[in-house]
């Protein structure tokens, strides 16, 4: 059973690795097309205006800020796989009510509620010009969000369980 926790702690440790790794070649083809949007020229440029902002009706603008909340929203998700990798690293070790673990809970329970909002801020910024999802990844739906709350309810119990099983230690390991 021992070496099955450790074969699975191992996997998604890896799966971590693989999940930063896209979401970093996303972030950084987001902000490639946001780049380009400015320097296409010629027939290039009518085809991005008839085929990307005229039948959503939306300005080159709001594309400026849909790209940076992108980039927002894909700093937190690898900002939140980089805290998860670390907190399965010391538990593979062994290592389960520590600092670090609680620390990096809380870094992805912040990470989380910035990525949570964001995805709020994309709701609104693309409202205006479509009333469909303009994304295949994310829903932008009111009941998403709720998904994304009760996630954030759930990490914040598992954070509260982890910083009273700090607390626990320290009470004893001076005991001993």
């Amino acid at each position: 059973m021992k070496s099955l926790n450790s074969l699975v702690l191992k996997g998604l440790s890896i799966l971590t690795i693989i999940a930063q790794t896209l979401f970093t070649l996303g972030g950084i083809s987001v902000v490639f097309a946001a780049i380009m949007m400015f320097i296409v020229s010629g027939n290039d440029k009518s085809e991005f205006y008839r085929y990307v902002l005229e039948p959503g009706n939306l300005t080159k603008g709001s594309l400026v800020l849909g790209c940076i909340n992108a980039v927002i929203i894909f700093i937190c998700l690898i900002i939140t796989m980089s805290s998860l990798r670390k907190i399965v690293n010391n538990i593979n070790q062994r290592n389960f009510f520590v600092q670090s673990n609680l620390t990096n809970i809380k870094i992805m329970l912040i990470s989380i509620i910035i990525f949570t909002a964001a995805n709020i801020i994309s709701m609104f910024i693309f409202a205006n010009g479509t009333g469909r999802s303009i994304s295949n990844i994310f829903a932008n739906s009111w009941s998403q969000i709720g998904v994304y709350v009760i996630f954030l309810a759930i990490l914040y119990t598992v954070y509260l369980v982890f910083k009273y099983g700090v607390d626990l230690q320290k009470d004893s390991n001076t005991v001993i």
